[in-house]
């Protein structure tokens, strides 16, 4: 699998909102309707195969931040979707999309992965920033920002990328971290202004 360029415009534009007012582009998500939900419960070979199309990519991607090589992320990301399979009984309707349960059980496997073989923390890879975005203007401003990101605090660095990389809303990204939303409400403002400490006027400059 290619790697696959990063989405970071959403990031761009959130450095140079008002701390309050960040907040990633709305996406359309099929995953959020009851019906879809229960024929993922059921598992429904449609249903799972809308699911797999829609979501690998982003999947693949997060798991590729994570680990030092694609075909590592590669694997990963099928684990992810053969463990989903065996536990689509599990699954509840919050009112959220299928995703946010998703990057639970990315996380749960991407931490086990590094705790087994390497027994360090999650970082962002900056090889999973590859390509160029129109969000930011050249090349180099997109490596500072992934570099940035890298620096932050381990579960800070995961709210940015679940939220404005990955374009979950504070109630998925809560659902796929396992805490509260005025948790990663904070924990976005906090990396947020310490992006924008490490970045001067990156942001400012759009």
């Amino acid at each position: 699998m290619a790697v696959l360029a990063w989405p970071i415009g959403a990031l761009a534009l959130a450095l140079a909102a008002e701390y309050g007012s960040a907040e990633p582009p709305a996406a359309t998500e099929a995953g959020a309707e009851p019906e879809f939900i229960e024929r993922l419960r059921r598992r429904d070979p449609a249903a799972w195969r809308e699911l797999f199309e829609r979501e690998m990519p982003a999947i693949y991607r997060y798991a590729y931040s994570r680990v030092p090589s694609a075909s590592d992320a590669e694997e990963l990301a099928s684990l992810v979707f053969e463990q989903a399979w065996r536990s689509a009984e599990h699954l509840q309707d919050r009112g959220l999309p299928a995703r946010a349960w998703l990057f639970g059980i990315a996380r749960h496997v991407v931490t086990e992965h590094r705790r087994r073989l390497f027994r360090a923390p999650p970082v962002v890879a900056l090889e999973a920033f590859d390509g160029p975005d129109e969000g930011l203007e050249g090349h180099a401003e997109q490596l500072a920002l992934a570099k940035a990101v890298a620096s932050l605090p381990r579960a800070d660095a995961e709210v940015v990328t679940l939220r404005f990389l990955h374009g979950l809303s504070l109630a998925e990204t809560a659902e796929a971290m396992a805490t509260t939303v005025d948790a990663v409400k904070a924990r976005q403002t906090r990396a947020l202004r310490k992006l924008r400490e490490l970045l001067g006027d990156l942001g400012g400059r759009r």
